[in-house]
């Protein structure tokens, strides 16, 4: 490589392939300090001006417009290289809300209200009911500030049902204490289900089954039908036998624990609490129960399922009856310190409200 006169000869070493300096081609690498890499870029190209004292070769060598290196131009403070950084793009001006807090809270109360509404829908309810104009910006302004947007998981967690025109909300068991809900008149807090029997020939027979959550007093009965009429006859009976001191119950959320059982709770004021859905482990009670119902009482008695064949079934119902006598008065409970639940009962100095068994059994 020679040497070459001109306003390059100064420059330094020489690249033919690039037509330019090779300190130039290293401004990456070399003298630029701590700044960024475009600021670096920069800075050569100002440099380069100064050696050259030509624009176009320059804006040509760099790759830039002649606007974009006057700009560098002006925008540069030998005292303060790091004027060559990348500015903020946001404007010095911006424009601020004309929104009042008067509008602001009656915005956020009707988008409350109406969750699932657009801004436009709103935007007409809002001017029908208010009697002002309002912008749909200023309805999106406010549903971003106060995060008013509808949550699907919430609202799928958060079941409702109507009652009498109003919207009730669900309790779930996962969200109380069932300690909370037992005074001295009302000692039980009741686990119920349904156990689904599939009989030869295609016939059904349901066994909906109640457990206390404390004490683990059982009952159970044999239905033909899985209905609320059925669960309502349920809970009248088992009512009878605790002499009215049910506080709440909880269940599932099958059919048959609505409409004629949802009256039911209601006439007695018993509290009506639900599990989750597809969870059943919120009833671990009453499923332990039911295990054991199959495996010491339905798998053994060569009895009860021939009777359930039949049309009446009170025989069924009988023999259902004298095993839960043997639960409640004879069987050990590991749960309970392997005390029967009237033992258990008793100790604590609870008035035992459950009655005999000819009792029981006349109710049938």
């Amino acid at each position: 490589m020679g040497k070459r006169g001109g306003k390059l000869s100064d420059a330094g070493g020489f690249s033919l392939k690039y037509n330019l300096p090779y300190r130039f081609l290293l401004w990456g690498n070399t003298y630029m300090g701590d700044i960024g890499i475009l600021a670096q870029k920069r800075l050569a190209a100002i440099e380069f001006h100064k050696i050259v004292k030509d624009a176009s070769l320059t804006c040509r060598i760099f790759k830039v417009s002649r606007k974009t290196f006057y700009k560098w131009q002006n925008r540069f403070d030998p005292r303060n290289i790091s004027t060559l950084e990348n500015h903020s793009k946001s404007p010095h001006t911006k424009r601020v809300s004309e929104l009042s807090f008067e509008k602001e809270i009656k915005i956020k109360n009707l988008r409350k209200m109406y969750i699932r509404l657009g801004k436009k829908k709103l935007q007409i309810l809002y001017q029908r009911r208010y009697g002002e104009y309002v912008s749909q910006h200023h309805i999106q302004k406010t549903i971003e500030k106060h995060n008013l947007y509808f949550d699907p998981i919430q609202a799928k967690r958060i079941r409702t049902k109507k009652d009498m025109g109003k919207e009730v909300r669900k309790i779930r068991i996962h969200e109380i204490n069932p300690k909370d809900y037992l005074t001295e008149k009302k000692m039980f807090f009741i686990c119920t289900d349904t156990i689904v029997l599939y009989l030869p020939g295609g016939m059904k027979r349901y066994i909906v089954t109640a457990v206390d959550y404390f004490q683990k007093i059982a009952y159970a009965r044999v239905y033909k039908n899985k209905s609320s009429l059925s669960a309502f006859d349920f809970l009248l009976r088992l009512n009878m036998l605790v002499d009215g001191k049910i506080a709440a119950i909880l269940s599932d959320n099958g059919s048959e624990f609505a409409k004629y059982f949802e009256e039911a709770c209601k006439r007695l004021k018993i509290t009506h609490i639900y599990t989750r859905v597809k969870t059943p482990e919120d009833n671990s009670r009453d499923e332990r129960f039911n295990r054991t119902l199959k495996e010491e009482f339905m798998e053994i008695d060569e009895f009860f399922e021939p009777s359930l064949a039949e049309d009446d079934l009170t025989e069924a119902n009988r023999l259902l009856t004298e095993w839960l006598i043997f639960y409640n008065y004879e069987r050990p409970h590991q749960a309970l310190d392997y005390k029967t639940p009237i033992e258990y009962l008793t100790e604590e100095k609870t008035v035992l409200p459950m009655y005999p068994s000819i009792t029981a059994i006349c109710i049938e």
